[in-house]
């Protein structure tokens, strides 16, 4: 019964922290619309109280923390669940808008703010409008030198392991002749136990930035293949960190 109730206390703050925290940043996105530390500012509020509320203990890692991420590249990171929304949000870095899925716009507050935040949708299901967005989020990145966050799973694993990328991201980086920096989350779907005092722990690891400069569209299967591997090996090391700390 205790469990329960720990359980649905969690659910019920962390669903109220999170409005007030949206709500905050619509007002925000309101007095600056389109600004690209929009995301930053909310993520990080989001993030501050939002692993107290859930129990999770959480580390943020950095390979090379002399490396320099102040010039635009593409962030990419493996998509479990809704408390990426959290993980993503202590772990982003100025400078950076998000790329999310149409049917975003549709869920309330979250929705609109995504948007004023200078964030992009995609319609995975029209991939004419699909490239044309891409195509308007590369001249984005050459115009405001921002860079951009993709979870190029395209969807939430819900704990089945990590899923097949797409190639969005991986073709804008080409193009654009910029990094991309792998940013891998220790499987958390299914692990947590969100209703007990402790609920588990995961690891955020942001990789060096893998480049792209020299290379064309024809090299981009492999990059894609290489990175893919990348996160799986980064992703079973964790886990097995993890594993053995429990």
């Amino acid at each position: 019964m205790k469990s329960k109730l720990t359980f649905y206390f969690r659910m019920i703050t962390i669903s109220c922290y999170s409005f007030t925290v949206f709500a905050i940043g619509l007002c925000l996105t309101i007095i600056r619309p389109f600004h690209p530390n929009n995301i930053y500012t909310i993520s990080r509020l989001l993030a501050s109280k939002g692993f107290d509320i859930l129990g999770i203990s959480f580390e943020k890692r950095i390979v090379k923390k002399d490396l320099d991420y102040t010039q635009p590249a593409i962030f990419m990171s493996n998509h479990q669940n809704n408390i990426d929304l959290f993980v993503g949000g202590a772990t982003i870095f100025p400078n950076t808008i998000l790329l999310g899925k149409k049917s975003l716009l549709f869920i309330p507050l979250f929705g609109q703010f995504f948007v004023l935040a200078g964030c992009f949708l995609i319609d995975r299901k029209n991939p004419k409008r699909a490239k044309e967005s891409m195509l308007r989020l590369t001249n984005k990145i050459l115009k405001d030198k921002i860079s951009v966050w993709i979870m190029p799973e395209g969807t939430r694993s819900k704990g089945k392991g990590l899923l097949p990328f797409k190639k969005g991201g991986f073709i804008t980086a080409v193009n654009l002749q910029i990094p991309i920096v792998p940013v891998v989350f220790s499987s958390y779907a299914k692990k947590l136990k969100l209703n007990k005092k402790d609920s588990g722990k995961i690891i955020s690891k942001i990789l060096p930035p893998i480049p792209t400069k020299g290379l064309t569209l024809d090299d981009v299967d492999e990059l894609m293949n290489k990175t893919h591997q990348l996160f799986q090996n980064t992703l079973e090391e964790l886990d097995n960190e993890l594993s053995n700390l429990t």
